[in-house]
């Protein structure tokens, strides 16, 4: 038994700026809207695959971390398939696949797309695979010159050719724009076809991101990084901290961790540094936070509030405002949502190592780069300390870093279940990565032991996750083991003994690899949270005995270290793009100026935004005549991409939007089954006849109902004139998560001698969270009068553009 003990992602987007955090998306509207199949949950088991190639358990083959080993490609790029054990070895592969990479048709395609003439593409690629092959890269004049750092591979693109297209059309395009090399390629190229390429690569130039923060810029921060394992304690200080502020802002990953730290800075349940607590209080064990109790009698999260603590906050994530108070000095948000125009004295960003995912980390590195704290505060792994600092280089700010150790030890365990589902037990936590699994486990469970099983995953909505959480930790619920996705390691808090992993392996959209070491270390941690067992230390396992070694072989080693952190581009900076373009442009080759022309110098990298072939398309069909503003933000809303339904709503939204302005929520919704799945369930759970399999279809389309429902509030928050329904669309999401409640608690196999437990779906109204709050800022009637002109106005000129399309 082996023991560790304790010691004591590029989506184009606007930027929003605004004098006041509470008009800003009204103000984003204003000033940009004039600018120029799903599966039901299964009903069987199905054992994990066997990849050829793979030898399970072999986490280290030959000593390196190798993707290869652990891939299943969905569909592959046409440069895959070239082996690189290591990063430095990058620029010789380029050398290689140069000329391969200058006769594919989508390279062609792409250049031409950005304004190259056809005549000139093949001549000029011929040229730069020429000189590279050659030994261009090898020239250390060269190197510095075109910035070859940028083209490191982190351990996941080893054998990527996506990257390694990124990575030679960058290099052609600083190649290309080089006066030198222009003076040579004269001879060959059109002096127009020349000045296209530079021009395009000018202006797409986001090589010195921290100077598109001037506020931030003019003040010098001081920033203290709070970096640690799960259950480490490693908020605890920045939480006070911010509570102790005249002014301040908390940024998270989750709207739950936002909602929580809402609720619990107005009730007056965190301390604020600098106050001792009283001795007459009681510990909050139900929070979410990663914080630490000094003394069980005088806890520093309080499960009563106190008013002498209590602060004015509002909330605002991407759905959702709660405004407290006008003049309420903190403010709670999800990352996304933070304002980069308010100077504050305390700023607090949680999971600072998310700044590396692909699709959302942009959002944090311009909190590192541009949130105007005086105090900054980054709580995260301790796998995030080289990319800040590399950040930061450009800055004037001050930089502390205070580390912390596990408060508890974990645990593997010497032998696996052996996939005997017998032998899991109360308190048990079992860790799948679809949703048919998590189901078919569920089943498992409730048959071979007669325990019932909460769940927890990605697509149910926060509030259902929450509630399914509550239930798994009372002790009285009936509900003894919790099933989830990896939606279990971030904002849960979950009385976990024992982690059960049923595999290490999850298709990421693309590619099914196994698991990093971060994500495996991160989910194991939620076992034995502190505080929240009667012995100390929590342990971790695997379903299979395969998959065991390599779960040890993960928990000992140091993560991956994080190589870039993810960048976006601002409006302004699209709007120049597009006019460097063709006037033909299509919205994907927007897209892709950043990640394959931009000189983005480490430790940034512009990502290729996921999904980018049905983003662009869906623009392209039901969008191409919206302002830029209204393209990018629909191109970057939150829905699924692979779901028919779902964008067949979005489609249906963008259509009423285009031809009335204003989107009446129940006439969007008239698309699929999607309300007339929720008046079935409701009928149902008043006591209507239910089939057996009802409540497993009723859950899948009301999960997508959810999502619908949440993209209305979305855009209502960005474009508030058009979806100016959102209190009806709050009504119907609270009435489906209650029926989604419904149809988690009946999709349960009805366990042997033992009764269900009714828990009906427990979501705080305004009255019951004891804050009072408003959802929309207060406005004057002249306003509304203002807003009515303004609809008759954008109908009357949109009215006008469609007879010109049509002449």
């Amino acid at each position: 038994m082996f023991v560790m003990l304790p010691r004591c992602r590029l989506l184009l987007s606007g930027f929003i700026k605004s004098e006041s955090w509470l008009e800003a998306s009204q103000v984003h509207f204003r000033r940009f809207r004039s600018s120029g199949s799903r599966q039901p949950p299964g009903n069987s088991y199905h054992p994990k695959k066997t990849f050829s190639g793979h030898q399970r358990g072999d986490f280290n083959h030959g000593g390196r971390s190798n993707p290869q080993y652990f891939t299943k490609q969905k569909k592959g790029h046409v440069l895959d398939g070239f082996s690189v054990r290591d990063p430095s070895d990058t620029l010789l592969i380029m050398e290689k696949q140069v000329q391969k990479w200058a006769d594919l048709p989508h390279v062609h395609r792409r250049l031409e797309s950005f304004g190259v003439p056809r005549s000139d593409v093949r001549p000029i690629l011929s040229i730069f695979a020429r000189e590279v092959s050659s030994g261009l890269l090898h020239n250390s004049v060269k190197q510095k010159k075109y910035h070859v750092e940028r083209f490191a591979l982190t351990a996941k693109e080893l054998n990527q050719g996506l990257r390694l297209d990124q990575n030679l059309t960058q290099l052609f395009y600083s190649w290309a724009s080089d006066p030198e090399q222009q003076e040579l390629l004269l001879k060959s190229v059109s002096r127009n076809t020349l000045e296209q390429i530079s021009h395009l690569y000018s202006t797409a130039d986001i090589s010195y991101p921290a100077d598109m923060y001037p506020q931030a810029r003019s003040m010098r921060r001081k920033v203290i990084m709070h970096v640690g394992p799960t259950n480490s304690g490693k908020t605890h200080m920045a939480l006070r901290a911010l509570a102790a502020a005249k002014t301040g802002v908390y940024s998270g990953p989750l709207r739950l961790l936002a909602h929580e730290i809402w609720d619990r800075l107005n009730k007056g349940q965190i301390v604020p540094l600098g106050m001792d607590p009283d001795s007459d209080s009681e510990p909050d064990t139900s929070t979410n936070m990663d914080i630490i109790e000094e003394s069980v009698s005088r806890p520093i999260v309080r499960k009563e509030g106190k008013e002498k603590y209590a602060r004015e906050c509002n909330l605002r994530t991407g759905e959702e405002f709660r405004i407290v108070s006008d003049y309420a000095s903190l403010v709670s948000c999800t990352v996304e949502m933070t304002s980069l125009s308010l100077p504050v004295e305390v700023a607090v960003v949680d999971e600072i190592q998310m700044l590396a995912d692909p699709d959302r980390g942009s959002a944090w590195t311009a909190a590192v780069l541009g949130l105007p704290a005086e105090e900054l505060h980054l709580c995260g792994e301790e796998v995030a300390v080289p990319i800040v600092q590399a950040l930061l280089k450009d800055t004037d700010d001050e930089l502390f870093i205070n580390r912390y150790e596990r408060l508890t030890p974990l645990t593997v365990q010497d032998e696996s279940l052996e996939g005997d589902f017998s032998r899991v037990s109360k308190g048990d936590c079992l860790v799948a990565f679809s949703r048919s699994s998590i189901f078919a486990l569920k089943r498992k469970v409730e048959e071979n032991t007669g325990l019932r099983c909460a769940v927890a995953y990605g697509r149910l909505p926060p509030e259902i996750r929450a509630e399914q959480a509550a239930l798994f930790n009372n002790p009285h619920s009936g509900y003894d083991v919790m099933v989830g996705s990896d939606a279990i390691g971030m904002g849960l808090n979950l009385k976990i003994k024992r982690i059960i992993f049923e595999t290490l392996r999850k298709f990421d959209g693309t590619v099914e690899r196994v698991l990093s070491i971060s994500q495996i270390k991160q989910i194991a941690g939620r076992a034995g949270r502190y505080g929240l067992h009667g012995e100390p230390g929590g342990f971790v396992t695997t379903l299979h005995a395969d998959d065991l070694p390599m779960l040890h072989s993960a928990i000992l080693r140091q993560p991956d270290p994080i190589m870039f952190a993810g960048i976006s581009p601002t409006l302004a900076w699209a709007e120049s793009v597009l006019q460097a373009l063709p006037a033909d442009a299509s919205h994907k080759t927007l897209l892709e100026v950043a990640p394959y022309v931009s000189n983005v110098r480490p430790p940034c990298r512009a990502f290729v935004p996921s999904k980018i072939e049905q983003r662009s398309q869906f623009i392209e069909t039901h969008a191409k005549h919206m302002k830029l503003y209204d393209r990018l933000l629909i191109g970057g809303s939150p829905m699924n991409w692979r779901d028919p339904l779902a964008v067949e709503y979005t489609a249906r939204l963008c259509q009423i939007y285009s031809e009335k302005i204003r989107v009446p929520i129940l006439q969007a919704l008239r698309v699929g089954p999607y309300m007339e799945a929720l008046e079935n369930v409701e009928g149902m759970m008043s006591g209507g006849k239910s089939s057996a399999g009802a409540p497993s279809q009723g859950l899948v389309t009301l999960e997508g109902l959810h999502k619908s429902l949440v993209l209305y509030l979305w855009l209502s928050y960005r474009l508030p004139v058009a979806f100016y329904q959102s209190e009806e669309a709050y009504a119907l999401k609270e009435r489906t998560e209650k029926a989604l409640d419904w149809c988690l608690q009946n999709v349960s196999t009805k366990v042997a001698d033992r009764q269900p437990v009714s828990f009906g779906l427990n979501i705080p109204s305004e009255a019951e969270d004891g804050v009072e709050y408003r959802r929309v800022p207060a406005t004057r009637p002249q306003e509304e009068s203002i807003r009515e002109l303004g609809v008759k106005y954008a109908k009357l000129l949109n009215s006008e553009r469609r007879s010109a399309r049509h002449r």
